[in-house]
């Protein structure tokens, strides 16, 4: 009975610590005690073990049955959306002065150069600046589809201070004309610069790379694949009505005279995808081949078209050479094979706009009856 008062007072620990630090019983006493909370505390434990044992998987069987009563079934977990790209609204283009990171879909867009207008224009999209020829004005065969759009200036030394009003997203250059002035450009917006051999080399390869850039991929690709179908469909046409003869693209400017060459961007389309003739006397060359008036009669061609007919500073010199007895000697002219039209004839290679007009054009004169 002692021993289990004596547990009893020592359980309440507080109780015998608080009495020890204000009553001094001596260390014998002390001593006794402490024998005494041990063996309290082994009985403690003992009984404690047990009724925890019985007690246990009751409590726990109720407190389950509580918490499942209380708390509704949890919803199946929600799919983790994938990962975001770093930056959704830009892309990085690789062009010849290097990388480049422009707007996903740009809507401002400025093209230092007339190809590039043609490339834009190709795919839907009107420049909100664009550069003009030597006249002051647009491209005669582009003007009426650049409605809204404004000149920066001729390609060689275009406005800054325009480029800047017209607050771009995005500006296309050529490296002959816009190296020194990349970085200034590239202050104003994202800019892209394309080297001429590209664009002589393989223009198709820059025109998919501009439409990477503005966000039109898919829609070059296409585009580029129409094109590509109709002068396959058309070079069967033409072989079957004319054969071997011969087809020049000449123009006259107010300097000399040029023809065409084979291996020019508009020159791989006629000669190798149409499958039209090159004269066997004129070299393979990639611009233009500068050829005197009196050297005509020896390739003596059997179709002409007489291209840049509308450009101001070369109609003058154009209207005396085709009135002169030389060039009314030549077979085309003769049999009425000499077709003029007003389109742009240069080494540099433009896009699907113009060059859907030319095989148009070549399709139209050549298969006529």
């Amino acid at each position: 009975m002692i021993t289990i008062i004596i547990c009893i007072i020592i359980e309440e620990r507080g109780v015998f610590m608080s009495s020890y630090k204000r009553t001094s019983f001596g260390l014998p006493i002390l001593l006794a005690l402490l024998l005494v909370l041990s063996a309290c505390g082994g009985y403690k434990s003992d009984t404690a073990k047990e009724a925890a044992g019985s007690s246990k998987p009751a409590e726990q069987s109720a407190a389950a049955e509580t918490k499942s009563a209380a708390t509704p079934a949890p919803a199946p977990a929600a799919p983790t959306p994938a990962a975001a790209p770093a930056d959704a609204k830009k892309r990085t283009i690789t062009h010849t002065l290097g990388q480049t990171e422009v707007p996903a879909a740009p809507t401002r867009v400025i093209a230092l150069t007339q190809h590039f207008t043609d490339h834009l224009v190709s795919l839907g999209i009107v420049p909100v600046g664009s550069a003009v020829r030597e006249a002051g004005d647009f491209e005669p065969y582009i003007a009426s589809q650049l409605k809204g759009s404004e000149s920066i200036g001729q390609a060689a030394a275009p406005n800054l201070e325009k480029v800047l009003q017209l607050k771009p997203d995005l500006i296309i250059g050529t490296e002959k004309y816009h190296v020194k002035s990349y970085e200034a450009l590239g202050k104003i917006a994202p800019t892209i610069i394309y080297g001429e051999k590209d664009m002589e080399g393989d223009w198709p390869k820059v025109f998919l790379s501009i439409g990477e850039a503005v966000g039109k991929a898919d829609l070059a690709k296409q585009k580029l694949q129409e094109f590509n179908d109709k002068t396959k469909s058309l070079k069967e046409k033409l072989a079957a009505k004319v054969g071997d003869k011969t087809v020049v693209f000449f123009k006259v400017s107010d300097k000399d005279t040029r023809i065409l060459g084979n291996k020019s961007p508009f020159g791989k389309i006629a000669y190798e995808q149409l499958g039209l003739k090159y004269p066997a006397g004129l070299p393979d060359e990639t611009n233009e081949v500068k050829i005197a008036l009196e050297k005509l009669p020896e390739i003596n061609p059997d179709y002409i078209f007489l291209m840049d007919i509308n450009v101001p500073e070369y109609v003058d010199k154009m209207n005396q050479t085709i009135q002169t007895p030389l060039w009314k000697s030549l077979r085309a002219v003769q049999d009425k094979h000499m077709y003029m039209e007003p389109y742009r004839s240069t080494g540099t290679g433009f896009s699907l706009t113009l060059y859907n007009m030319m095989v148009d054009a070549v399709g139209k004169e050549l298969l006529s009856p």
